[in-house]
């Protein structure tokens, strides 16, 4: 999960904007009637936010008896994120928000939406609250009808809050077979608060991200495989090698799969003395000219 600077737009200006383009003018007026409990809202998010405790945020069927969350929900659908509407170009700056147009919540995938941290399904008042909505792909987006923690480490990783790339938690450890696969695991420091540690493992679990890294971590391997068998190298010349890819990959950030999946293959004595020749029976190659199989 990648830090993000929060979105800098104003509430207020988004109920506004949002209110004035509302035909019913019914609706709009009680939307515009709501910002005060709005704002308060949002202030109370930053606050609980700051301290991992969104988790305590009750669900909220109304917003304070003005406007009900299926009208926040459409609110939110076909006023402010509908293309060529007043406030898409905040919708637009708010997902633009991710360094390379890449999910955080995944480090992998691009962005293509906004999720909604606390389900607009179930938070009337939280529907268009730019700290509420996060850039990320349309997979991590979907899986995100999941996430109803009950407790502070049920809760999943939130980019505008939580930091933890300071440290490493992202593990990969190979399998020695005919292929060599990876296995991706979250194991933060035993030092960090527990709460943090769970937290960090929940938002591994939710997401699916062992399966997500392992599939690319596949691919990877076939473009290792090809440039070993090019340039072979002796183990412990290799080793020291894929140890220094792995420290280049965490740069820039800690915690990417590719780090984790050097450092795993600079750690295996087995497949730095040759155990990388059995990728070529991976899947994903076929028969490779010139390669024994079976």
């Amino acid at each position: 999960m990648r830090k993000l600077n929060p979105p800098i737009h104003s509430l207020t200006t988004i109920v506004a904007l949002c209110a004035n383009s509302i035909r019913d003018k019914k609706l709009a007026g009680r939307l515009q009637g709501a910002v005060s409990f709005l704002s308060a809202a949002e202030t109370n998010y930053r606050t609980l936010g700051h301290a991992s405790d969104l988790y305590t945020i009750p669900p909220t069927a109304t917003v304070n008896g003005h406007v009900s969350r299926a009208e926040m929900e459409a609110v939110y659908t076909q006023t402010f994120m509908r293309k060529g509407g007043p406030t898409r170009y905040i919708y637009d700056a708010i997902r633009a928000g991710a360094p390379g147009g890449i999910c955080p919540l995944c480090n992998q995938r691009p962005v293509s939406t906004l999720d909604h941290h606390l389900a607009k399904s179930e938070h009337a008042t939280l529907a268009v609250t730019p700290i509420n909505l996060v850039p990320a792909c349309k997979d991590c987006n979907t899986d995100s009808s999941v996430r109803r923690p009950g407790a502070k480490g049920e809760q999943t990783l939130h980019p505008y809050f939580d930091s933890v790339d300071h440290e490493v938690w992202l593990t990969a450890q190979i399998v020695e077979g005919s292929p060599p696969t990876l296995i991706f695991s979250a194991t933060p420091p035993t030092h960090w608060p527990p709460d943090l540690q769970a937290m960090v493992k929940q938002h591994f679990h939710v997401f699916g991200l062992a399966e997500l890294y392992g599939v690319h971590a596949a691919s990877e391997l076939i473009n290792i495989y090809f440039d070993l068998s090019s340039n072979p190298l002796p183990t412990a010349d290799l080793q020291a090698h894929l140890g220094e890819l792995a420290s280049n990959r965490r740069r820039v950030v800690r915690n990417s799969w590719q780090a984790a999946l050097y450092q795993a293959l600079s750690h295996s004595d087995w497949f730095c003395a040759g155990g990388y020749k059995f990728v070529a029976h991976s899947p994903l190659l076929g028969p490779v000219p010139g390669t024994k199989h079976g």
